[in-house]
This record gives C-alpha cells, structure tokens and sequence, in this order.
C-alpha cells in the first residue's frame, strides 16, 4: 500500500484535474454527527500498503473493496446499507451506480479461505459531497456516500466503523490506512491479502512544507489531512484510493481520513493526502439516517 488514485491520472498527482484548487469553498453545517450502535469494534487480533503488514482476517470488518467498471477503490462500511469512499473514485458514475459493485468482509482476494464468506453488493445511489471538486492538486472535499442495494447483517467479519465528531483533529496522534493497493510506487501488481500500515497524522502546514522542498507548491486545505513520515517509507498508493484512515480511540475504530491523493507513494517529504471525515461527518451522517 503506498498515495491513491482511480484510473489514469491528469499529472503528477493521482487524481483528476479540473477546477483551482485555491477556489473559496463555504462549509455549512448539516446536524449532529451520529452512528451505528455496532461501530467501531474490530473483530481480529491486534497484530502492505508500502512498508506495512498483512491484517489479520476480521480486524478491520468495515473494509470494503469497491470494483468501478474495471477499476477499484477502497471505501470503509459507516452504516447498514452505506459505504464511504473518495468522491474521485466514483463521480463519473453518479447517474450509473449499477455499474459499481462493492464486497464487504473480505481478507484474501478471489479465494474462500476465509472462515466466514464475504458479500457482495450492487450500489443503488451515489451521493457525492455538495462541495466536491476535481481540481489540479487534491480534490475538494473527495468524499462520496454510496447506497448498498440491500441492508447488511452484521457479522464478525463486516461491521461498521465510527464518524469522528465534527470538526475534531488528531495532529500527532498514530492512525491506520489499510487497502489492497500497490506495495510499491509504480507497481501494477496488487497484494491479494488486505495491507495496513501505521501513519503520524500531520499539521497541514508541515504537510505543505515539505512538499515544498521536493519543488511540490500544494495547498493543504481545511477539509484535507496528510498523514506519513519525513523519511517515507510507509503510506497508502494507487488502489487505494477511497479506503480508510482509521484511528484507533481505547479500542473504538473512527474513521478519521478518506485516501484522496498523492504525487507518489512512500517518498522523502511527501506523506500522504487525505479527505479529512471529522469536516464532513455531518454531511455523512445526514445522508445515512
């Protein structure tokens, strides 16, 4: 797992490239944030993604892997019929959500060996953020909310996670990312077992600063996040896009970040960008009850 994309890409960036970047975009507010009763308890033991591990079957049951006309993403269970993925990975499909198709509880890729099966779901709505926009550097506020074509029943292996309440931050505070996206930059070849890795969430300055001094001129804005390390080494890549930036509250799993973008995966002074959840939990939540 190393950035984050669907499909090809418009430059350096892995993401589609329309409107500035730096255009004024108001936030507004949509309600209280609430969730799932079930959210949040992993259902695997503690134990790649670029420099990360395998999981363990069942530790992240809200995973879900989302195949869009030929491509993928990843997206992350909130409740029992929604999904939340990048708003990149599936905008041009708002008005052909029959052409998505999203497997929850699943560990090893096209195999059975998981002790309890996975599910597949045909989507019936794609609900994008009001705000969303494809810019030239990382898309405003990349976030989208996908409506399952049936209820889930919950079991061991496909739980829901948790909405951070709104407007919360979690600079310095050690978060997850897992997906079944490239091991290494570059690389057409994906892992079949479910990756994760451990990622410093980072202040959106420093985030911008050293992207500077790779030549990267970028705005962090408000409703973004970066998460990696000074050195690289560890961080989502292409594939998983639209999967999870978890963090792990006394044994309660929030889903703090969406993978959004990323001019490469794992290198010096360029972590990772993320949709920051706690800027649109409200917009989340009001779309799922």
């Amino acid at each position: 797992m190393a950035g984050g994309s669907l499909g090809s890409s418009c430059g350096p960036l892995l993401s589609c490239c329309i409107t500035p970047s730096d255009a004024i975009i108001k936030p507004r507010y949509y309600g209280p944030v609430k969730n799932d009763p079930y959210c949040g308890r992993s259902g695997g033991r503690i134990s790649r993604i670029v420099g990360g591990k395998e999981a363990e079957f069942g530790q992240f049951p809200w995973q879900a892997f989302i195949q869009v006309s030929g491509s993928r993403c990843g997206g992350t269970l909130v409740s029992r019929q929604h999904v939340v993925t990048a708003g990149h990975c599936v905008a041009k499909y708002q008005y052909n959500p029959s052409s998505i198709r999203v497997t929850l509880g699943d560990y090893v890729l096209n195999s059975d060996v998981e002790s309890i099966p996975s599910e597949t779901f045909g989507v019936r709505q794609i609900r994008i953020h009001p705000n969303f926009r494809f810019t030239p550097q990382a898309d405003r506020y990349d976030v989208a909310v996908l409506v399952l074509d049936r209820p889930v029943v919950y079991k061991p292996n496909i739980l829901p996670i948790c909405l951070p309440p709104k407007d919360a931050h979690f600079v310095t505070r050690v978060a997850e990312a897992a997906g079944w996206g490239a091991l290494e930059p570059g690389s057409k070849v994906r892992p079949r077992v479910l990756q994760h890795v451990h990622v410093p969430v980072l202040p959106n300055q420093v985030c911008e600063s050293w992207h500077r001094r790779q030549g990267i001129n970028i705005r962090i804005h408000d409703e973004m996040l970066c998460a990696g390390y000074e050195r690289g080494g560890k961080d989502s890549c292409q594939g998983d896009s639209g999967g999870p930036l978890m963090l792990n509250d006394y044994g309660v799993y929030y889903l703090i970040g969406i993978v959004s973008a990323g001019y490469s995966c794992a290198k010096n002074y360029q972590p990772g960008i993320y949709h920051r959840v706690s800027s649109s939990s409200d917009w989340i939540s009001s779309s799922l009850y």
